[in-house]
C-alpha cells in the first residue's frame, strides 16, 4: 500500500508543478495578449484608409496605362503562408498550412513560400509534397526591421503578394485570412470599382513607387502583428484547457490516494477485529 500511495503522492507533486508553470505561462499570456491587442487597435483606421488608398492609386494606374509593362502575359503572383517558429499554439499554425496548400494546388502560375519553421516542419511530413515551396524563417516570430526589408526584397518582382495569416476574432476564436498585400484588383474587381480622380503630387508613377515598396511594409508589418496576436489568443486558450486537465488530473489522484488509505485503514480494522475475535475464542 505504502508503494503505491508513494508513486501516487510523487504523480500528484509533478502535476502540481506542471500546473504551477502552466499558471505563470498563462499570467504571460494575458499580459502579451493586452499589449498585443493595444497595438493592433492602435491607429486601426489609419490601416484600413491607407489599404483602400493603396487600391484606389493601383486602380487610377491601371486605368491611365501607367502600371510597370510586364514582359510576359503571366501574372506575377506569389502565395506566402506566415506561421510561427515556435509551437504550443493549438492548430493555428496547421489551419494555415492547410488552407495556404489547398489555394496554392489550384492556383496557376504562382509561386510559393512558407514563412516559419513550424510551416517547414508541416512541408516536411507531408505524404503529398506540394513542389517548389521555398521557406523562409526570422529570427524570431516578430521580425526586426531589416528582417522585414530583406523579406520584402525577396518579393518586390511580384505583382500580387497574397499571405494566408490566422486573423484575430477574439480571445476564444480566430480564423485564417487570405490577402493581398498589394492591393491589387482582379479583372472583376477593376471593371466593378467605380473611378476615383485623383490629383496626383508629385506624379503618379512617384506615388505609385512609394506606396509599392513603404506602403507595402507597414501593411506587411500589420498582418505579422495581427498574426501575432491572433497566435496569442490562440496560446491562451490552449493554456486554460491544459489547466483544466491538470486540475481534473490532481483531484483524481488525490481521490485515489485517499481511496487507498480508506482501504488500507479498512483492512487494517478487519484485521483487528479478526484478532479480537480469534481472541475470544
Amino acid at each position: 500500500m505504502s508503494t503505491a500511495v508513494g508513486n501516487k503522492k510523487s504523480e500528484l507533486e509533478d502535476l502540481k508543478t506542471i500546473r504551477f508553470v502552466v499558471s505563470a505561462l498563462f499570467d504571460i499570456s494575458v499580459e502579451k495578449l493586452g499589449h498585443l491587442r493595444a497595438e493592433f487597435q492602435k491607429n486601426q483606421r489609419f490601416y484600413i484608409d491607407i489599404s483602400s488608398l493603396y487600391s484606389d492609386i493601383k486602380i487610377s494606374a491601371r486605368s491611365r496605362g501607367e502600371l510597370p509593362k510586364k514582359t510576359t502575359n503571366v501574372v506575377r503572383r506569389v502565395f506566402v503562408a506566415l506561421t510561427s517558429n515556435t509551437r504550443f499554439y493549438g492548430s493555428i499554425n496547421a489551419d494555415v498550412m492547410r488552407s495556404f496548400i489547398k489555394q496554392s494546388r489550384s492556383a496557376k502560375d504562382t509561386d510559393t513560400l512558407v514563412i516559419g519553421n513550424t510551416g517547414k516542419s508541416f512541408l516536411e511530413d507531408m505524404s503529398d509534397k506540394l513542389p517548389n515551396v521555398k521557406t523562409f524563417s526570422f529570427a524570431e516570430d516578430r521580425p526586426t526591421k531589416v528582417e522585414m526589408h530583406k523579406f520584402l526584397n525577396q518579393i518586390e518582382a511580384y505583382d500580387e503578394v497574397h499571405v494566408f495569416y490566422p486573423s484575430f476574432v477574439s480571445i476564444f476564436a480566430q480564423k485564417i485570412e487570405q490577402t493581398d498585400i498589394t492591393h491589387t484588383a482582379s479583372e472583376v474587381e477593376f471593371e466593378e470599382t467605380e473611378l476615383v480622380e485623383y490629383i496626383f503630387e508629385p506624379e503618379l508613377s512617384q506615388v505609385l513607387g512609394f506606396f509599392e515598396t513603404r506602403i507595402r511594409y507597414l501593411l506587411f508589418g500589420r498582418v505579422v502583428l495581427e498574426s501575432e496576436l491572433a497566435r496569442t489568443a490562440a496560446r491562451l486558450f490552449s493554456i486554460n484547457r491544459s489547466q483544466d486537465r491538470a486540475d481534473k488530473q490532481i483531484k483524481r489522484i488525490r481521490r485515489d490516494i485517499q481511496k487507498n488509505i480508506d482501504t488500507f485503514n479498512d483492512l487494517r480494522l478487519l484485521e483487528s477485529f479478526a484478532a479480537i475475535s480469534k481472541w475470544k475464542k
